[in-house]
């Protein structure tokens, strides 16, 4: 698991570079019903050489206010991972994350 760029990107992860030149790589798995994990990102971290990788798994719900209606998050998971292999895994295993039955069929 030597480039664990090539293994974000085949995951169809998009490399997204920001103003201030640091870069990540971020996964909106699908539409809410068919995954539970709206928005995953992944940023390198460590200082002076980056050695670790920064997993934030992000779920948002749809919420019917009284006038409009609202996308509030739920849930903000963040794990460090120091192995890229693992990193991996832990992002395959929040992909396969289903939403249960009764959020299904509210939405």
């Amino acid at each position: 698991m030597a480039d664990w760029c090539e293994q974000l990107l085949k995951l169809n992860f998009q490399k997204e570079k920001k103003d201030d030149g640091s870069i990540s790589y971020t996964l909106i798995p699908g539409h809410r019903r068919d995954s539970y994990w709206t928005k995953i990102t992944v940023k390198q971290v460590g200082s002076p050489t980056p050695d670790a990788w920064q997993v934030t798994c992000a779920r948002s719900e749809i919420r019917i206010g009284l006038w409009k209606i609202h996308n509030t998050t739920q849930d903000i998971s963040v794990v460090v991972h120091t192995s890229a292999q693992k990193m991996i895994e832990d992002i395959n295993y929040q992909k396969r994350l289903k939403p249960s039955f009764l959020s299904k069929i509210s939405n």
